[in-house]
């Protein structure tokens, strides 16, 4: 595993040669449309999640869309919405106890939380209910569903709030992603993150990518599948 030590290590290598400026404005308009970028996306997948297992879904297939269906989804099925809820249970632990809070206070929301969890996560808050400590409730020892795509789907937040800063992105990852993942189930995570914090100030897609790409290690399944996939799309 890439420990945060050896990411500070290659800080200069993953930094910006140069400094990015943005606008508040111009900052909260990108932090705006992620959010409702992800809220749109759950709603738009959800009617289909587990229908299509590893096949594509069928172009002659009806993805509907209407004004309402943010509103009819949520009030019907709001536990459609973990990617969302999630990330905003650790959103409120930084609101409430500031950017150093630490992986226990992490992991002790998220394990008194009501709403409902799944697979790696549901695994997670039992081991934390059960005293297993945030650092080691996503371990692949205590945790069987440690490579599911949980963090994956709940790291959003910390790339929106690293604008441009990779390095820092990656040690609010390692606090939380720990709770609920390890290895590829944690970088999983830590590339979406990092993936957020590119695009607020990246215009090419490609650049993103291979930025983000750069945080995860090169021996590891998930970034071997991820080049992969942008070597084949390059020819």
């Amino acid at each position: 595993m890439k420990t945060l030590a050896a990411l500070l290590l290659l800080a200069p290598a993953l930094v910006h040669a140069e400094p990015i400026t943005l606008s508040n404005a111009t900052l909260k308009d990108k932090i705006k449309g992620a959010w409702a970028a992800q809220v749109i996306g759950v709603t738009y997948g959800f009617p289909v999640e587990f229908k299509y297992m590893s096949t594509p879904i069928p172009d002659n297939h009806p993805l509907a869309w209407n004004d309402n269906s943010i509103a009819q989804t949520f009030n019907a099925t709001p536990g459609a919405y973990d990617d969302i809820y999630v990330d905003l249970t650790f959103v409120n632990v930084i609101a409430e106890k500031g950017l150093n809070a630490t992986a226990q206070d992490y992991g002790d929301a998220f394990a008194h939380s009501d709403y409902p969890l799944w697979f790696a996560n549901q695994v997670a808050r039992n081991n934390l209910l059960n005293g297993i400590p945030a650092t080691e409730s996503g371990h692949w020892k205590n945790n069987p569903a440690a490579d599911d795509i949980d963090f994956q789907i709940e790291a959003d937040f910390i790339g929106l709030m690293t604008p441009g800063m990779p390095v820092t992105a990656a040690h609010f990852a390692d606090k939380i992603g720990h709770i609920m993942n390890y290895g590829d189930g944690y970088y999983g995570g830590l590339f979406v993150a990092s993936l957020y914090s590119e695009a607020l100030v990246q215009d090419n897609i490609n650049t993103v990518l291979t930025n983000a790409l750069k945080m995860i290690p090169s021996q590891s399944q998930f970034h071997q599948i991820i080049a992969d996939v942008m070597a084949e799309h390059a020819k």
